[in-house]
Parts: structure tokens; C-alpha cells; sequence
């Protein structure tokens, strides 16, 4: 059941990378035809995040751990970055995200959650060459360097996205497809995926 539920969120969070590749021009993470709520700023002042607020690390990125509560987290956010609400498609229902970034950096986190009785947070979508693993890894990095760094136990194609599960558990790398053949995408294992290929979007779980 465990591995189960990793593979549902791996598989969600490629379609929704999908979607949000579409819309570049908006805040990263909205997908089209969705509101995007005006972004709140925590100062006027432009403070240079620390790297520790950078980090990506297991169950956590920067001041963000996953099963946070929602509501505290947004009243938390440190002086420097900036959040926003937005909207996603998941499964046919709109559902409710955060996008949380460094002042003046047009990129940061998503933030999905899940609610039942409160909302808590779910996964991680970090979507910025700015955060990056204990060992040096971000997004815009090439896969060659990632698996050297993070081993990759599995690579998963599903809603038109490449994703590398890492052996460490709780993070896999997006891929970017655009210089692998459509027809090639199905037979790609860790060992056969271009090593030039880059990471377009890392999941934290």
C-alpha cells in the first residue's frame, strides 16, 4: 500500500508538471484558465535567502516539511520570500496550492495539500535552479549528475512526463523529454536515459 501511494503521487505530480509547463508566462504552478491570487509580499526589502532555506532535503525543503499544517505555514513565511494561493486540476476538481517563493525570483515551491479535518501539507514541487539537495543538485541539473549523487531505483513515464524515482525514497526528478524521441520514452530505464537529459522539477514526499 506504501508503494502504492508513492507511484499515485509521483504519477499526479507529472501530470501536474505537464500542466504547468504550459503556462510560463503566469506563476509557476497555475495551471491555464486558473485565478492566480495576488502575491503577498513579506517585505519591501529584497533579503538573499540562506542556504538552508534553499535546502532540499528528505520530507522537506527549506522551511517547508511535509504534514506541516497549512495555515501555520502561511503565517510563517520568512522575510525574503513570498507566497501566493493558486489553483490546480487535479483529477477533474479544482484544488487548492500555494506557490512559494524567494522575493524577486519569478520561480520557488508548489505547495499541494491534502485536507480533512485541517489541511496539511502533501508534496513538494520545487520548480527553481535556486533550491538545491545536500549534494549539490537542482533543477537545470543533467540526470548524469543527479544519479551519480542521488541513485535512481526507477524511471516512470505516465501523463507525458519522464520522473527518476531516487533509491533515497520521498524525492524523485522530473525530466525533461524534449530531446528524447516519443517513442523511445516507454523503454527508458535509469542505466538508458540520456545523461545530458535535465531535470525540470524535483518532488519531495
Amino acid at each position: 500500500m506504501i508503494i502504492k501511494n508513492i507511484f499515485y503521487a509521483i504519477l499526479l505530480g507529472v501530470g501536474m508538471a505537464a500542466c504547468l509547463s504550459q503556462n510560463d508566462q503566469n506563476v509557476e504552478g497555475a495551471t491555464a484558465g486558473t485565478a492566480q491570487l495576488p502575491v503577498t509580499e513579506a517585505t519591501d526589502e529584497t533579503i538573499t535567502p540562506t542556504a538552508d532555506q534553499l535546502r532540499i532535503a528528505p520530507g522537506k525543503v527549506g522551511f517547508i516539511t511535509i504534514a506541516d499544517d497549512i495555515e501555520q505555514m502561511r503565517q510563517t513565511i520568512p522575510v525574503g520570500f513570498a507566497i501566493a494561493d493558486t489553483m490546480l486540476q487535479q483529477e477533474g476538481t479544482q484544488a487548492t496550492a500555494y506557490i512559494v517563493r524567494p522575493e524577486k525570483e519569478a520561480k520557488g515551491i508548489l505547495v499541494e495539500q491534502q485536507c480533512t479535518t485541517g489541511c496539511k501539507v502533501w508534496r513538494l514541487n520545487v520548480q527553481s535552479g535556486k533550491y538545491k539537495t545536500a549534494k549539490g543538485i537542482g533543477v537545470g541539473d543533467t540526470y548524469e549528475n543527479a544519479k551519480k549523487q542521488h541513485p535512481v531505483n526507477t524511471v516512470t513515464l505516465a501523463d507525458g512526463g519522464l520522473v527518476a524515482v531516487a533509491k533515497d525514497g520521498g524525492m524523485s526528478f522530473v525530466l525533461d523529454t524534449s530531446q528524447i524521441p516519443a517513442n523511445d520514452r516507454s523503454r527508458l530505464t535509469p542505466e538508458t536515459v540520456p545523461a545530458a537529459t535535465r531535470i525540470k522539477a524535483i518532488l519531495i514526499y
